[in-house]
C-alpha cells in the first residue's frame, strides 16, 4: 500500500492522536526540495513556455532569494514576475526586477496572503493552542534574530514554566514538528529557517512585535 501525505506528514498527526504504533511498519520516503539546478531549469522552462524574456542570472537570482527549491515557491515567483512584466509593459525581466518583486510582491500584502496557509496548517498540525503559541514564539525569534539559539530556548522554557511545568517537553515536541515540516533545520548554533521566503515572511510580520528572548545581538 502506498500512502501519500503532504508536507505536514503522517508522523506528527498520528503522534498527536496517539496512534504512532499504526505506522511503525511503514518505510518513509521523503521527497526533498528541488536542487538549485532543477529550480533554475524549471524557471527557464516556464519562461520559454510563456515567452517571457529574462536576462542572464535571473533564474539564479530567483533561487538565491528563495534559498531553497520548494516547487510551489519557484512557480509562484515566476507567476509574479510574469505579472510584473505584463503590468509594467516590460520587454524583459532583469535581476533588479527579481529583487523588487520579491520585496513588494512576495513579501507584500498579496504575498503574505498566499503564505497565510502556513500558519493555519501549523495550527492544525500542532493541535494544541499551547504548542501553537510556542511555535509562533520560536519562529518569530528565528526570523527576527536569524537563529533560535540554545540561550533563547532556555529563556522560552523559563518564561512558560511559570505557567506549565511540562514546557520543556512541549518545546521539544514543537521543535520536532517545525523541523519535520520544513520550517527550521538544526545547525551548530541553533535552529534556522531553511527557506529565505518563510524566514523573511515571518520577519516582516513580527519584526515590530516580537520581544527578543535573549539580550544578545542578532546575527546578520
Amino acid at each position: 500500500m502506498l500512502i501519500v501525505s503532504g508536507s505536514i506528514g503522517l508522523a506528527p498527526l498520528v503522534q498527536r492522536l496517539g496512534l504512532s504504533d499504526r505506522i511503525n511498519y511503514l518505510d518513509p520516503v521523503r521527497l526533498p526540495p528541488w536542487s538549485r539546478e532543477a529550480s533554475i531549469e524549471c524557471f527557464e522552462t516556464l519562461a520559454n513556455s510563456y515567452g517571457l524574456s529574462v536576462d542572464d542570472g535571473v533564474a539564479s537570482s530567483v533561487y538565491e532569494h528563495l534559498g531553497i527549491g520548494i516547487p510551489q515557491h519557484v512557480q509562484s515567483f515566476f507567476a509574479r514576475l510574469r505579472e510584473y512584466a505584463i503590468m509594467g509593459n516590460l520587454d524583459r525581466i532583469t535581476v533588479a526586477d527579481v529583487a523588487e518583486v520579491y520585496r513588494t510582491e512576495l513579501l507584500g500584502p498579496s504575498g503574505q496572503n498566499d503564505l497565510a496557509h502556513y500558519e493555519t496548517r501549523l495550527r492544525e498540525g500542532l493541535g494544541d493552542e499551547g504548542r501553537f503559541g510556542l511555535a509562533m514564539e520560536i519562529l518569530a525569534e528565528a526570523a527576527t534574530r536569524e537563529v533560535f539559539s540554545a540561550d533563547a530556548r532556555r529563556a522560552l522554557e523559563k518564561r512558560h514554566s511559570k505557567v506549565k511545568s511540562d514546557t520543556p517537553r512541549q518545546v521539544t515536541e514543537t521543535l520536532d514538528i517545525l523541523v519535520h515540516d520544513g520550517y527550521l533545520e538544526l545547525r551548530d548554533d541553533g535552529y534556522r529557517f531553511e527557506s529565505n521566503l518563510l524566514r523573511d515572511w515571518w520577519a516582516t510580520r513580527f519584526r515590530n512585535h516580537h520581544r527578543p528572548l535573549t539580550s544578545g545581538t542578532a546575527d546578520n
